[in-house]
């Protein structure tokens, strides 16, 4: 890690994830242990904590943070940003404060990438209604269950995993990536 701030304004708040999930994430893509290694190892990460350890988090942490990249995006060498959350209510992307801040990103050459949801119930279609996952200019990723193969032909959707379309007629994820049984880094 290069670097990290915290924009958590309420809420109990250890130091560093206490929540968990973006450390995890970040693990997945950039972890560097023997043999657990990630996508991208040598990969150089900067840390911006917008949840406390309850995992909660309010929009303008979120967007203080977009405004944190786009402060030092140069002095940081920041070409992706990842949000593994969403809003809490669903809007228009014509509306949504967080869908404009990382449009702003977007437009300042910062590729975001963000999580679907985690709200879809046995697989059905739940629709892809919060920000910033419902942004077109995001890549948005939803998980795939890989059923402990490496044969690809038994995959399947995530039954949690959020799909469908957004409010502003979107067809959402863009992308899936495994999302079950993973090892990746947790707090303690």
């Amino acid at each position: 890690m290069i670097g990290q701030a915290s924009f958590v304004s309420s809420g109990a708040n250890a130091g560093g994830d206490g929540y968990g999930h973006g450390t995890f994430v970040a693990g997945i893509a950039a972890g560097g242990a023997d043999g657990l290694a990630g996508v991208a190892p040598s990969a150089n990460l900067v840390s911006l904590d917008v949840m406390n350890d309850a995992g909660d988090a309010s929009v303008a942490d979120v967007i203080a943070a977009c405004d944190w990249i786009l402060a030092n995006k140069d002095a940081y060498n920041i070409r992706v940003a990842n949000f593994s959350l969403h809003a809490a209510s669903r809007a228009s992307v014509f509306f949504d404060p967080l869908d404009q801040a990382v449009e702003r990103l977007w437009l300042d050459g910062v590729v975001v990438v963000a999580a679907s949801g985690n709200y879809a119930v046995d697989g059905s279609e739940s629709g892809v209604s919060f920000a910033p996952a419902n942004d077109p200019f995001v890549i948005t990723v939803g998980a795939s269950d890989v059923n402990n193969t490496l044969d690809t032909s038994d995959d399947t959707a995530a039954p949690f995993s959020a799909w469908g379309y957004t409010p502003d007629g979107f067809a959402k994820p863009d992308l899936v990536a495994p999302g079950r049984y993973l090892v990746g880094p947790v707090p303690a």
